[in-house]
Formats: structure tokens, sequence, C-alpha cells
């Protein structure tokens, strides 16, 4: 019994995609991490939005910006009002011991190596929640995708 039960959490293990450990979030990560500590350079800094959306359409094929309600399609604006479309995301502004209590049942580890929020989970959350939920036609989890290529 003991053996079947450590075999089960090995492979959800397996399966659970850890988001810091993808090369686009741990580059962000990074310098997000060198920001709050003040120790960013001037160049990384002025560069540092413009990575954050080259990552972010690598991981999403979206940026935060494509989130925000006057920048969605006209096809998605018609279904959402602006309170029904930013009430999706209230999930983001909620704190919890733990940081993956939403994402767990997506397979996903938003946690640092500490166990706290990651530092680009504000500027990545929003298109997360697009892709997961299906809000906008061109959110995806490319970063999924990949996955699931590599391990078949």
């Amino acid at each position: 019994m003991m053996e079947h039960l450590r075999v089960s959490s090995i492979h959800a293990h397996m399966n659970r995609i850890v988001f810091r450990d993808l090369p686009a979030v741990a580059k962000v990560e990074r310098l997000l991490d060198l920001h709050a500590r003040d120790r960013l350079l001037d160049d990384e800094l002025e560069e540092l939005p413009h990575l954050i959306d080259d990552a972010s359409i690598e991981l999403f094929g979206i940026t935060r910006r494509d989130t925000f309600y006057w920048a969605l399609p006209e096809q998605v604006r018609a279904e959402y009002g602006r309170a029904e479309w930013e009430a999706h995301f209230d999930l983001l502004g909620h704190y919890t011991r733990d940081p993956n209590a939403h994402w767990n049942a997506f397979g996903l580890d938003l946690c640092c190596p500490e166990g706290g929020r990651l530092h680009c989970f504000e500027a990545f959350g929003r298109q997360l929640v697009c892709a997961l939920h299906g809000l906008h036609p061109n959110a995806v989890l490319a970063f999924a995708e990949r996955r699931t290529v590599e391990a078949a």
C-alpha cells in the first residue's frame, strides 16, 4: 500500500510543471529578484519590461497588456463587461499560506525554491489565468504544450 502511494506521488510530481524551472521564467525571476534587492543595473532595468513581454509571448502567446479590457479583441469585449472581465483576476490578489493553493489543480508549481510566491507572478498572472480558463483567444500554455511533446 505504501509503495502504491509513493509511486502515485512520484507520478503526480513528474507531471507537475515547475514554473520557475522554465528558462524564460527563470531569467525574468532572476532579474526581478535583483530589482527587488535594488541590485539591477540601469540598462537591465530599462530592458526588463521588454524581456517580460518577450517571455510572456513565449509562455502564453500574449502580454499582460493584452489582458486589459481596453486591449481585448472585440469578440471578447462583446462577451464580457469590464467588471465581469476584471473579476476573472480577483484570485490573483488573494493571498494564502500556500501560494500554490489555486494552481495545484492545474498541475502547476508557482512557488520560489523557499516556498513563497515568485516575483514574476505579478508580471505573468493575468496571462496565466487567461490561458488556463480560455478567456483570451490568443492565450495558450505554450510551455505545457512543449512539455507534452517532450514526454511523447
